[in-house]
């Protein structure tokens, strides 16, 4: 019989079991095989891979933005001078060349000034000419007395059309001031109106202070209270003269007035107040609306006398100017009729020299004015908006717009021509609700291909550059078609908390169908 197996205990069970005991090291793990390492490190770089491209993916993600199409150069064509429109030769839609005519100005005055100029440096050569040579003949003679009679008649037509032209400004100023006048007296007849029906006092006293159709002269009648009648009658509505003003209702005779049949007692119907209420709050409204035109006609009246004014004493000026000029040509021909034969000193050349080239200069002057009464094509390009027609007055302001119902008062006004990315908004402290005459260019050309302009917030200005590749998609005609940055300026535009950079996109616009002013989505990358 086999002798059986002594049990162990404590550390030598534990050796035997190969496990280590209390407070001994286990024994060290097999090595990692070399396939084992090789997917290990295959693994790391895969996972580094993917760790890489998800980052570049996230940080070269495409950069979207809106923007707008825009032309190369937009042009808005005004007259120098203020006048009145001739011709108005082209439409919205029109193609142009460079130097085509455009539109004209009334320029009669204009070139009958560059006639006078040029008969003025006429005279002036031909006396220079002659002071350079003082030998008289009998021919010479006989030309100066006749330049001494034209300077003469010259002379006397320049003072004639300066004392035609004080005379017309005189008429002119005073035609206005009396419209001037006559809208301001409107305008004070209206408000006392007003204060008479609407202040608190009358409005408590309306429906009761008069008798039934019996209304002030002179004033709106307020509501009346037919007798017998359970609803308030609104007063006739006042007539309009052919100045605006309202004209008041003639006063009803002063016989007396028939009694009403009594009625029995407590069967007598009283006004409704409510009615009265009503009527007279209509009454007031139509005061106040009335006053508002009254005030606006009133400006446009003191505009037109300020304009007439600044046009009377402009050509009074020139005429003046004209005057001046004929009369130094007169002396100095009747200066060589009384120094025929003997020569002249220096001075007299120079001082006829002087002459000439300040005639020369006005000459320029006047030919100058006559062109400018000529609006030429700067650039081939396509005419995208007339503002006037024949008939108007345009300045170098352009033409006086309706504002439209955007610029009454409490409405967002976006009148500014051109391209705008941000619609503008009042300044700090300025009046957003006062009534301006604004004025639009009589002419606007597009010249040059079409672009797309946008505004790149700062913070994403770092990642596009010049020559960088964009899609343009369209939302108005629903086409996409490839772009590349042209250019990117530095000059920043800036907005209440925020800054932008205008970046321009060059692309095939006609191919995409687009137009000036169509709204474009931009995505670069």
């Amino acid at each position: 019989m086999a002798k059986s197996a002594r049990p162990m205990r404590g550390m030598n069970a534990a050796l035997a079991s190969g496990e280590a005991g209390v407070g001994e090291i286990r024994p060290a793990r097999t090595a990692m095989s070399v396939k084992q390492l090789s997917v290990a490190l295959c693994v790391a770089l895969v996972g580094a891979g993917i760790g890489v491209g998800t980052y570049h993916a996230i940080a070269s993600r495409p950069v979207s933005f809106s923007g707008q199409v825009t032309p190369e150069h937009a042009y808005y064509l005004n007259f120098q001078n203020t006048g009145t429109v001739q011709t108005l030769t082209v439409r919205p839609g029109d193609h142009v060349k460079a130097g085509q005519v455009l539109a004209t100005q009334v320029s009669s005055v204009a070139a009958a000034n560059v006639a006078a100029a040029q008969a003025a440096v006429d005279a002036d050569t031909a006396l220079l000419a002659q002071d350079r040579n003082p030998q008289t003949t009998a021919n010479q003679s006989t030309q100066d007395q006749l330049d001494v009679a034209k300077a003469q008649a010259a002379a006397n037509t320049a003072q004639g059309a300066l004392a035609l032209a004080a005379n017309s400004t005189q008429n002119n100023v005073a035609a206005q001031t009396t419209v001037v006048t006559s809208d301001q007296t409107t305008l004070d007849n209206d408000n006392a109106r007003y204060a008479q029906y609407c202040s608190a006092t009358a409005s408590a006293l309306a429906p009761t202070s008069q008798a039934p159709g019996s209304p002030a002269p002179g004033t709106v009648a307020p509501v009346s209270v037919a007798p017998g009648a359970g609803m308030p009658v609104p007063a006739a509505a006042p007539a309009r003269t052919p100045t605006g003003s309202p004209t008041a209702t003639p006063p009803p005779s002063h016989s007396p007035s028939p009694s009403p049949t009594p009625s029995p007692a407590g069967s007598t119907p009283e006004p409704s107040s409510s009615a009265t209420s009503f009527g007279q709050e209509q009454l007031c409204n139509d005061l106040q609306s009335q006053i508002e035109r009254d005030g606006a006609a009133l400006a446009q009246a003191k505009a037109s006398l300020a304009s007439t004014q600044s046009t009377g004493q402009a050509q009074q000026q020139q005429d003046e100017q004209s005057l001046a000029q004929s009369e130094d040509t007169l002396q100095a021909a009747q200066a060589r009729v009384a120094a025929q034969g003997t020569a002249l000193t220096p001075a007299s050349i120079a001082q006829a020299q002087s002459q000439l080239a300040s005639a020369q200069a006005q000459l320029a002057a006047d030919q100058l004015a006559l062109k400018q009464a000529t609006i030429i094509a700067p650039a081939d390009g396509i005419v995208a908006d007339t503002a006037g027609a024949a008939g108007d007055t345009v300045g170098p302001e352009g033409v006086h717009a309706y504002e439209g119902p955007a610029a009454q008062s409490g409405t967002l006004v976006n009148q500014e021509p051109g391209i705008q990315l941000f619609v503008p908004s009042a300044a700090p402290g300025s009046n957003a609700g006062s009534t301006q005459a604004t004025y639009s260019a009589l002419l606007t050309v597009y010249a040059g291909p079409l672009s797309v302009t946008a505004q790149l917030p700062e913070a994403q200005i770092a990642s596009v550059h010049q020559g960088q590749g964009a899609t343009l998609s369209f939302p108005a005609t629903g086409r996409a078609v490839p772009g590349r940055i042209s250019e990117v300026r530095l000059d920043p535009a800036r907005v209440p908390g925020a800054t932008y950079y205008n970046v321009t996109i060059t692309t095939d616009a006609q191919r995409a169908g687009a137009l000036a002013g169509m709204s474009v989505d931009v995505t670069i990358g």
